[in-house]
């Protein structure tokens, strides 16, 4: 369960001139299972560093490395209205299992999301909380090494964002696999992360690079050790909103 970049350099097309890097010469290296956050100010290239991870984007020079197929979780549920939830989650196994088995496999991962009574019916009778918990499920249930997330749960009030997030962690430790979640918010990181990254710069680059040791009774919103970890993040945040001015 591994993603590697060497000597990552990419710019968008049009903006391929000395100095007008988005990335140059970038290099990260993430194990799992468990998760690691990837944060920094909106624009920074936060999800453009996914899209390359995911191959919806090829750099101009360097190398990604990734063990194994991905699954994605976007900032939207991205489900497809036409289709019932049970075909939605069960979508991405068609290619490799008979539709019983794909279909069985789905439901048992939405009793896990606790949507199971909500099987056949389709995206636009749910919640947007309940469609996110789809779109977790849908994730989870392809036997993916890696997966990528991008901020899916700004969108949220905070209980239920922490109702969400409480919720992935236990789907992650029922289908362990390395997760990178972008996110602009520390706290959600201290909340998830087993480890940080925050990106500042242009071209981008990690200036932070630190594994979050606490426990969960620590990393609740009202932990002073969450605050402590919190204020030195920000910290490092406020530069690069300053940088990026």
């Amino acid at each position: 369960m591994t993603v590697d970049l060497r000597g990552l350099t990419f710019s968008y097309p049009g903006t391929s001139y000395p100095g007008t890097e988005l990335f140059r010469n970038l290099s990260l290296h993430a194990d799992g299972p468990g998760l690691t956050a990837i944060l920094g100010p909106s624009g920074c290239g936060k999800t453009t560093l996914l899209r390359l991870i995911a191959g919806f984007l090829r750099p101009q020079s360097g190398t990604v490395s990734v063990e194994g197929p991905i699954s994605y979780v976007f900032q939207e549920s991205r489900l497809f209205p036409w289709l019932s939830i049970l075909q939605n989650v069960s979508l991405p196994l068609l290619e490799w299992l008979p539709k019983k088995d794909a279909e069985y496999r789905a439901l048992r991962m939405l009793e896990l999301v606790g949507l199971a009574d909500k099987a056949h019916v389709k995206p636009a009778h749910l919640s947007g909380g309940q469609q996110q918990r789809v779109s977790l499920a849908r994730a989870f249930v392809f036997p993916a090494k890696v997966m990528l997330m991008d901020e899916p749960f700004q969108a949220l009030d905070l209980p239920l964002r922490i109702q969400l997030m409480d919720l992935f962690l236990r789907l992650l430790q029922e289908e362990p696999r390395l997760v990178l979640a972008v996110t602009h918010d520390p706290r959600e990181a201290i909340y998830l992360a087993d480890r940080c990254f925050i990106l500042q710069g242009k071209p981008v680059r990690p200036v932070w690079d630190e594994p979050i040791r606490l426990s969960r009774e620590e990393r609740q919103y009202s932990s002073p050790a969450h605050a402590e970890v919190e204020a030195r993040m920000f910290a490092y945040l406020a530069n690069t909103f300053t940088d990026q001015a």
